[in-house]
């Protein structure tokens, strides 16, 4: 069965016809409201006053620029006297903290590995909950480490120094006894020389 050919008809549109679909639209975009913008996010500031600011960052630059230019008494000044004004508190920790770690600078010849575990124990005696108890802890282990080394390289040199130096006793007495001996041999031959 086929379709029969209809021609298609095209609607008409006419000049009214577009008016009112115009009218409509413009009806329906007033009807219709944007949604208003959201509300621009508040960001709370935090001003702290004067007298809630530490110190302690300017007085660690201060010790640790006197540390870099090699014056380490500086520093540990510095440091010491923050440490005291604010003993208790954890920017008084961390001041101790900074000492031990100054005093383990090998550039910081003025001190001994002693000084600085004693620094360190000082730290630690504060307990696990300071914020460099981990770090305070393993530093003190290497200065020990260090120390111990340096001890037993002292006791190998001075050991070495006192076998050197009985060699040395050992060879001058050999030559000494070479040369006691050498003389009772000149005296022997003059002795058995026969005289015209």
């Amino acid at each position: 069965m086929s379709i029969p050919d209809v021609p298609f008809a095209r609607p008409r549109v006419t000049v009214a016809t577009v008016r009112l679909l115009m009218a409509g639209t413009l009806l329906l975009g007033a009807c219709h409201q944007a949604p208003p913008p959201a509300p621009a996010p508040s960001v709370e500031t935090v001003v702290a006053l004067p007298s809630e600011l530490s110190p302690w960052t300017g007085t660690l630059a201060s010790a640790l620029r006197a540390a870099e230019s090699g014056r380490f008494a500086d520093a540990e000044r510095i440091l010491t006297d923050f440490s005291l004004e604010h003993a208790g508190s954890a920017d008084g920790a961390e001041s101790d903290f900074w000492r031990a770690l100054l005093k383990t600078d090998p550039a910081n010849r003025a001190v001994t590995p002693r000084e600085s575990m004693a620094l360190y124990d000082s730290y630690l005696s504060g307990g696990r909950e300071l914020p460099r108890y981990a770090e305070a802890l393993i530093l003190r282990r290497v200065v020990e480490a260090m120390d111990s080394t340096r001890s037993l390289l002292a006791t190998v040199r001075q050991s070495a120094s006192a076998r050197e130096k009985a060699r040395e006793e050992e060879i001058r007495r050999l030559l000494d006894e070479v040369d006691r001996t050498t003389a009772e041999l000149e005296r022997i031959k003059r002795r058995l020389i026969p005289k015209s």
